[in-house]
């Protein structure tokens, strides 16, 4: 007995994509916020820019800071200690993005099950 192949069609293709996008935007999300709270770190304890761990942290994160940059006033803590409450904000935005993310992706989830299942119940 031949057993049918997995039927497929554009709609699940779509919902893959769909997933497969959500799933980038999630993940950046999260490394985002990773550089950007050891980047709060460092410079709150006025780490050493000239060593190469830090400037990478720092290069890595003025990317994902690039859009919150200058909203609020950072603020000197003592001789070389900074506080940056702009880094802190795109903290919070980038967590709150993949709250939603991870929300789309549940979403997306259960309808890709649902409709694979009605294409199995189609094709038996």
């Amino acid at each position: 007995m031949v057993k049918n192949p997995k039927p497929t069609d554009t709609k699940l293709i779509f919902i893959k994509i769909s997933r497969g996008l959500s799933y980038f935007v999630y993940g950046y999300s999260l490394v985002a916020s990773a550089f950007l709270g050891l980047t709060f770190f460092l410079l709150l304890f006025s780490a050493n820019a000239s060593t190469p761990f830090v400037e990478f942290v720092y290069k890595t994160s003025a990317a994902f800071l690039g859009p919150f940059r200058g909203i609020f006033p950072v603020r000197s803590i003592n001789e070389t200690g900074y506080f940056s409450p702009s880094i802190i904000f795109a903290i919070i935005m980038y967590m709150i993005l993949a709250l939603c993310m991870n929300a789309l992706i549940n979403y997306v989830t259960l309808k890709m099950v649902k409709h694979q299942k009605e294409l199995e119940e189609i094709a038996e």
